[in-house]
Order: structure tokens, then C-alpha cells, then sequence
């Protein structure tokens, strides 16, 4: 099987390069996401054949001319677009290359393309060269246009491009009823990647030192919880426990307030994917507070959720309701979102012996590992398409 995929990412090796310049050369989630799935795809077996415009801007570098060699890594293809690093040419010329690139490829019965819905140069590009080869096109859809903070006429235009699809792989099964199409779907919350813990990791620094530790990692915007974790920690005042946060955010001025009053409360800055792996793996417990009242939490599925079940340490969330149930048993659920439903829900985990926690935590990496790996996706992906475009 061939398969096409549009994004405007990279390698790792590449993108580890184009992003080093930057005083933090951290991951972000779309190129976990595609990259993962790349290899899940190329594990599987499939010849990929990546088109992509580099995730490169002018907020990443000053170069005029964008232009990176192809790369191969297995079954995998990358075609790099070369671009002009200018605002509206750059996705034209990301447009008409990923275009061309399809029109000449080679087809054969089994060719299918999948590409981010999301990135509107490339989603264009597939969807109108796809349709002329006549090769069936499914869009990964990981957000919808309405939750995005952009203009009317831009989120007009991604509906649009995204309805011209033939089929979607969506986050949770509300993206299907909000686009409505009855169009063949399946629905994937992620992908975990199998080999980024360590399955012997040192022993944590409540095994070695008696420190509970409590970490959050991402995004410290207000609007996702942080202020009623940090004060729920404090109120829930629990023996050698240390909440450490890291990211970065619109609440990190308050943050900072809340560790001066409380040195039990940590803001430890923004720190590479490397770091955040081996403290999530040495930590006592890892908590998503995302509030679930926002109209948004019905089409999302956080990819860190999924990064804190892998890391074999107990994970405490709200209960979303992108989440399916199946999640239930291995988490620790969050239902009373206040600070006070916060702080007496810690008191309830760490009231639990060790060893029954850490079995929790187990059970939770075995679940993913089992049934969410990138291989496992990808591999279901693959099936969806042959069962839904090769076999009729």
C-alpha cells in the first residue's frame, strides 16, 4: 500500500536542526503527531511518500530562500517544498508544489492519501489533486475551525476544505457530528510513541527521597485549569508532596506570586521534551485540571494525557468529554473541578499505599502500549481504508 500524506513537518533529525536556534528547542504537539504516524504507517509496511512545506516562518528563521534536501528513514519519503519565506507566497508555493507533486506521481490501485486537515495550503492541494487522480483522500482532523482564535473568513475557508474530503480521522466522535457529512470516519484520540520512556526508569523521588511529587507539563494558560491546581495543592497541604509545574502561559506572572507564598509550589520554567519525559517518569503523580464546561473539550483529545499514561505514573484528569470510558479504569478522574475538589482529591491518591498506585500507573502504560501505540493507530487507519475505499 501507498500512501501520500500531506503536513508541514519533518523528520525529527530536521526538525531538531531548524528549531535549534531557539533558547528552548522543544516538540511541538503536530510534529509528534505526524511524525509518530509516519512511522506507524512505514511499520507497518506502507511506502509513504511525505509532501511537506517545513515548519518554518519567519518567527523561526530570517532566510529568504527555505529549501531543505529529501530525506528517506525506511518506508518513508520526505519531499520538502522549496518556499520564498514570505507571509501568503509561502503557501502558494506550498499550494502548487504539493499539487504537482501528486499530480505526477506514480498510482496504483492501492495508492490513498492522508493529510492535516488543518494546514490549508496542503489540505487544499490533496483535496483538489486527489480528486482529479482520482486517489481517495481522508483528512486527519485534530481540532475544529470554530476553536481556533482566527478570522471569520479563514475559519469559512478551513470548513469548507475540510468537507471536500472523502473520509476523516477524528479525535473524538463529536468532530463527526459537527461535521455531519455522513462520510466514512474512524475515530483515534492519539497515538503513543512506544520507545519514548525508559521501561526501567531510575526509581522516583518519592522512592528515593520521600518527596511526593505532583507535575503538570504544557501550556499554563489560565483558561486550562492551572490556578485551581496550584491552589488546590496548597489547600490540600499534604506531607513532603511538591507540586512542579512547567510551560509557559498567560498565568505565569500568578504562578510565580503563589511560589513565593507556598515553597512547596514550583514554576520551573520552559524545559526540552527530553527533560519533561525523565521528571514525568520520576514524579509521584502527573494531573491534567483542563476544565471540561468549554465547548471546545467535547472535539479534543490531549495528547498529554496520553503522554502521561506512557510514562508509568499515576495520571489525575478531568473528565473530558472527548474521553471515551474505556480511559476510566487507569486514571485517577477529577470530577469536582473547584480547589477544593482539587485538594481533597489529592488527600484521596495519596492516602493510597505506594505500591497500589504504582500498580494503577502500570496498568495504565500497559492499556496504551496495548491498544494506542502509533503502530496500532496507524495500523487501524490502514485497515479503515482498505475496508472502506479498496475493498467495494
Amino acid at each position: 500500500m501507498r500512501i501520500l500524506y500531506g503536513y508541514s513537518n519533518c523528520t525529527d533529525k530536521t526538525y531538531n536542526r531548524i528549531v535549534s536556534e531557539r533558547n528552548v528547542p522543544t516538540m511541538v504537539p503536530d510534529q509528534k503527531y505526524h511524525s509518530l504516524m509516519i512511522k506507524g504507517f512505514s511499520q507497518n509496511g506502507a511506502e509513504v511518500r511525505a509532501f511537506s512545506g517545513l515548519p518554518i516562518n519567519r518567527a523561526v528563521t530570517s532566510r529568504k530562500l527555505v529549501r531543505e534536501k529529501d530525506e528517506k528513514e525506511g518506508n518513508a519519503y520526505f519531499h520538502y517544498i522549496t518556499t520564498l519565506n514570505y507571509p501568503g507566497v509561502r503557501q502558494l508555493m506550498i499550494f502548487f508544489g504539493a499539487f504537482f507533486g501528486i499530480m505526477r506521481i506514480k498510482k496504483d490501485k492501492e495508492t490513498f492519501a492522508v493529510c492535516d486537515g488543518l494546514n490549508a495550503a496542503i489540505a487544499a492541494a490533496f483535496s483538489f489533486a486527489c480528486r482529479l487522480r482520482r486517489i481517495p483522500c481522508i483528512a486527519i482532523v485534530t481540532d475544529l475551525p470554530e476553536m481556533f482564535d482566527s478570522g471569520r473568513l479563514r475559519k469559512k475557508a478551513s470548513n469548507f476544505l475540510l468537507r471536500r474530503f472523502d473520509g476523516y480521522v477524528f479525535l473524538t466522535e463529536y468532530m463527526n457530528e459537527y461535521l455531519g457529512k455522513n462520510k466514512p470516519y474512524i475515530v483515534l484520540e492519539g497515538h503513543v510513541d512506544p520507545t519514548v520512556c525508559d521501561p526501567n526508569p531510575e526509581a522516583s523521588y518519592e522512592e528515593q527521597t520521600g518527596e511526593k511529587i505532583v507535575l503538570y507539563a504544557g501550556n499554563i494558560h489560565t483558561k486550562y485549569g492551572i490556578g485551581t491546581l496550584a491552589e488546590g495543592f496548597a489547600l490540600a497541604d499534604i506531607p513532603d508532596a511538591i507540586l512542579k509545574v512547567y510551560g509557559d502561559g498567560d498565568y505565569r506572572e500568578r504562578l510565580k506570586s503563589l511560589c513565593e507564598k507556598h515553597p512547596n509550589i514550583r514554576y520551573m520554567g520552559r524545559s526540552g521534551n527530553e527533560v519533561i519525559v525523565r521528571e514525568e517518569q520520576k514524579a509521584s503523580l502527573l494531573v491534567n485540571p483542563r476544565p471540561t464546561a468549554p465547548e471546545y473539550t467535547k472535539y479534543s483529545f490531549p495528547s498529554k494525557n496520553m503522554e502521561y499514561m506512557v510514562s508509568g505514573t499515576p495520571t489525575m484528569t478531568t473528565k473530558l468529554p472527548g474521553m471515551p470510558a474505556e480511559y476510566y479504569p487507569y486514571v485517577y478522574l477529577l470530577e469536582d473541578e473547584t480547589s477544593d475538589g482539587v485538594a481533597n482529591k489529592l488527600r484521596e491518591i495519596f492516602s493510597q499505599p505506594f505500591e497500589e498506585r504504582k500498580k494503577k500507573a502500570a496498568d495504565a502504560r500497559r492499556f496504551v502500549l496495548e491498544n494506542k501505540s502509533n503502530i496500532i493507530q496507524a495500523r487501524k487507519i490502514l485497515d479503515f481504508l482498505s475496508r472502506e475505499f479498496f475493498d467495494n
